[in-house]
């Protein structure tokens, strides 16, 4: 059996690597802002190109005098958390739609020439070759098939790949990365670990996602690891907590919408960094009740205080505290502050608390939905916590106490730079995870025998097969049900025939429900069935043959326990004929065998 080779960060940092810095402003940070800029090229109608990316991007955009040749997009990569993909847009900061693709595969082309470009300072006599290059694309856990379908497809157009289905590309899923760098730096003390599952909470910007690992252990090196559960979670991110913040400083200035859009407009690079300012704080906050009378220092730019007192008379920043303090004469937070020296907001404990409480508590409700409805908390040994939020003490110390003393914790100490270590071990091994827990009943539309104890009259099909009268049903055959496990090496096969000798294709529509298991003797589900979705389809084209139908038999092979579904069409009389390809989300593919 294959294990992980584990080497050190200090070792992986030491390999012969080129590191591309996508975001020169974020200050040596392995994560950064979804945030892009494209420029046009050119006269009018020329190409629009990516120029920057992350906090430099949304710099260089607020310094520019004239925006006419210039978009925006920010905070893109929670578009693709939707179940809605129908004309997938976004929406740049001056009010313009653009496909997603269209942006997502601009950045993808972006991150090309940055490779292009630094492998060439590197070494001017290294050429690139695509099909050499293996890319690794981390996700979080919770997305879809098809958000990843449209993250392929995009690097396909940015032509980061030869073909659309090529192997060159695999997505890893970011808690499972995260927990694989973990190991790495346990790597001595792996068998303290034999028999224990990990819970997993991966509580980024947008979302927090939930993962029950069981990692396989012997002779002290993981052999692989095992998903125990679906991922779970939702929009419970540190972006939420910043909402809390920035609410608050609105109401603090005592701004209506367009007076907080215009200082936004005015003040825009002076904004930012007040946001800045907010991030350092939020993550040294503690959750100690002592720390409720410590102050907590968030520096305004003196643009913005500028700004203030030349716009609004007699608004100063004192002025403006002084008059929300007395406004709110029994708030049950300690009163706001104002370092006139520094130019800073003082900000006591209690009120920083508050702004996390909201999207803490909700995720704490959704936690106790779930424990009433699956065992995952009684299978859990271990909790890791990864992320971005997993800097901040409060959010680790608040999740302990909810979870109780009863397992075992720890932190990820470099939550971003373990996610980009995490993805480098999977590239080189992505059978590690063996075992994951089916999302969805996943199957396809077949066409069978009429049965009258489980089918309608009305769904009857008439055929004729070599002169043979059969009455046929449509129906909703399922390959895997919800909850059930999907081995790696264990691919679900299905057997299909020609119904007509003179056929020249069998069509194959694959189908999703979120329906749970039924006896498909005495129960019909039907590709028309509520919640039945269809998630792709494909054409096999038949090779002309003399044989009887009988013996033209397909075999179709689907692996869902991949970060990807494939599958693979084999023509049984000749084996040597087959093909394996991604699913593409409601895309018809026709294959040729």
């Amino acid at each position: 059996m294959n294990h992980v080779k584990y080497i050190s960060r200090y070792e992986i940092d030491q390999l012969d690597m080129i590191k591309i810095i996508l975001d020169p402003k974020a200050k040596g940070n392995y994560k950064t802002k979804t945030i892009i800029l494209f420029q046009r090229k050119g006269v009018f109608g020329g190409k629009w190109e990516v120029i920057a990316f992350g906090i430099t991007a949304e710099k260089k955009y607020l310094r520019l005098k004239n925006k006419t040749n210039y978009r925006l997009f920010k905070y893109f990569k929670m578009k693709l958390y939707t179940d809605n993909f129908a004309n997938l847009t976004i929406q740049s900061v001056c009010g313009e739609k653009w496909e997603f693709t269209r942006v997502l595969s601009g950045l993808f082309e972006y991150i090309f020439l940055q490779l292009r470009e630094s492998i060439k300072n590197y070494n001017n006599k290294l050429k690139i070759i695509l099909e050499s290059i293996q890319w690794v694309l981390t996700v979080p856990a919770i997305w879809n098939e098809q958000a990843k379908e449209i993250m392929r497809r995009s690097f396909y157009q940015a032509h980061l790949l030869i073909k659309k289905n090529s192997p060159n590309l695999i997505f890893c899923y970011e808690p499972e990365v995260a927990v694989l760098d973990f190991f790495q730096e346990k790597r001595n003390q792996l068998n303290e670990f034999k028999k224990k599952n990990i819970l997993v909470i991966d509580a980024g910007g947008g979302t927090i996602d939930i993962t029950l690992i069981e990692p396989v252990i012997e002779n002290n090196k993981i052999t692989e690891f095992k998903i125990l559960m679906i991922p779970k979670g939702g929009d419970f991110g540190s972006t939420y907590i910043d909402q809390q913040f920035i609410e608050f400083f609105q109401s603090l200035l005592n701004f209506n919408e367009n007076q907080f859009n215009l200082l936004k407009k005015n003040c825009a690079v002076g904004y930012i960094n007040i946001l800045n300012n907010w991030e350092k704080e939020k993550l040294s906050f503690k959750m100690d009740k002592s720390t409720e009378e410590d102050e907590y220092y968030i520096g305004i730019p003196r643009s913005v205080v500028k700004y203030l007192n030349t716009n609004y008379t007699g608004m100063k920043m004192k002025n403006m505290i002084k008059q929300f303090n007395e406004k709110n004469p029994n708030s049950k937070f300690s009163k706001i502050g104002w370092d006139n020296e520094e130019d800073r907001l003082i900000i006591n404990g209690d009120r920083i608390k508050h702004f996390f409480k909201t999207p803490i508590n909700k995720f704490k409700e959704y936690l106790l939905n779930e424990k009433e409805k699956s065992t995952i908390f009684d299978l859990t040994d271990v909790v890791f916590f990864t992320g971005g939020l997993s800097y901040s003490d409060y959010f680790v110390n608040s999740m302990k106490k909810f979870f109780g003393s009863q397992y075992h914790y720890y932190v990820s100490a470099y939550s971003d730079k373990s996610i980009l270590h995490g993805a480098l071990l999977f590239g080189f091994d992505p059978t590690i995870v063996t075992e994951r827990i089916s999302p969805y009943t996943y199957g396809a539309k077949f066409m069978v025998q009429y049965k009258p104890n489980r089918d309608a009259k009305n769904r009857i099909k008439p055929v004729t097969r070599n002169n043979q009268y059969m009455e046929l049903v449509e129906i909703f055959q399922p390959f895997v049900f919800i909850g059930e496990k999907i081995k790696l090496n264990d691919p679900i096969k299905n057997s299909c025939w020609p119904i007509q000798s003179d056929q020249k294709r069998i069509k194959t529509i694959v189908l999703r429900t979120n329906k749970e298991k039924w006896d498909t003797k005495i129960t019909a589900v039907y590709p028309d069935s509520p919640n039945v979705t269809q998630i792709s389809s494909f054409d096999i084209i038949i090779p002309s043959s003399q044989l009887p139908l009988i013996e033209r038999k397909f075999e179709t092979s689907f692996n869902f326990a991949t970060t990807e579904f494939t599958i693979n069409c084999k023509y049984l009389p000749n084996p040597t004929i087959s093909e394996e390809l991604i699913l593409k989300y409601n895309e018809n593919q026709k294959k040729n065998l």
